[in-house]
């Protein structure tokens, strides 16, 4: 007669799946920082917490937090915005102008419009990257129109062309202004703490892990799987927040260009 298998009453606390490398920096300040008081408030003693380990995540935390309300102040950064838009305004033009001429009657349009819309299609959605990713594209898009310059004319769409490019080198410039101004005033940016702040929650968690498993009465396991339970709780709420901003950033988006282009 085969003997039936008892696991032990084995348990270990698991984290919200982490998926704070999305969210943008204002969210992931949030993000730290909310699990920062919730685990000091907590105690780094009953956790194990190595010597600085507090201290530190709470710094990133707030340098963060200075960080973001920093970056929603400044000028440059409404300049970026509206310098955004125009690119984004230049692509919607050139690829509506370039659907369209796709069922031009006139074949020199019909055909610089085929033409145009092999070579460039890969372009096309490019205003929906990330705004230093589509820089990059628009370069890139930019590059290749100088072997079509014959149907960008037929098209009437070199000033179009112009215009794209002024506004991308405008942007880039505003950007470099941005990195020059957050380093006159000696404070990190949020590409850079993000990555510091991500790896010292990871230590963290991993403590908080050791340390229930290693507890050694049933009361202080109990506590920590509580904590555990109010972080989890607290990310579930940020990432529902943030997918609805998301959301509504997108249809706002689409109501402002219908047809996706």
């Amino acid at each position: 007669m085969t003997e039936e298998m008892v696991m032990p009453s084995w348990r270990s606390v698991k984290f919200e799946p982490g998926t704070q490398k999305t969210f943008d920096g204002e969210t992931h300040a949030l993000f730290i920082n909310s699990q920062y008081k919730l685990l000091k408030e907590f105690g780094e003693e009953k956790l194990n917490f190595p010597a600085g380990l507090m201290k530190a995540l709470g710094e990133v935390a707030d340098l963060e937090a200075d960080a973001s309300v920093e970056s929603k102040k400044s000028m440059l950064t409404e300049q970026l915005k509206a310098k955004d838009a125009e690119r984004d305004k230049a692509l919607r033009h050139i690829f509506g102008m370039i659907r369209t001429q796709l069922h031009s009657p006139f074949t020199a349009e019909r055909e610089a419009a085929e033409m145009l819309d092999t070579k460039l299609r890969n372009f096309r959605y490019i205003r929906h990257q990330g705004y230093d990713v589509e820089s990059g594209n628009i370069d890139s898009m930019l590059m290749d129109a100088e072997q079509l310059k014959t149907e960008i004319g037929i098209l009437r769409l070199t000033d179009s062309f112009e215009w794209l490019e002024g506004a991308n080198k405008a942007y880039k410039e505003l950007v470099s202004a941005r990195d020059a101004e957050q380093l006159a005033n000696r404070k990190p940016s949020m590409r850079k703490l993000r990555p510091q702040a991500d790896e010292l929650y990871e230590l963290a968690c991993q403590y908080v892990q050791a340390s229930y498993l290693l507890a050694k009465t049933t009361e202080v396991r109990d506590e920590i799987e509580a904590l555990v339970d109010r972080m989890n709780h607290r990310v579930r709420n940020i990432k529902i927040s943030y997918r609805k901003s998301v959301g509504q950033r997108r249809r706002k988006k689409e109501d402002k260009d219908p047809e996706g282009e």
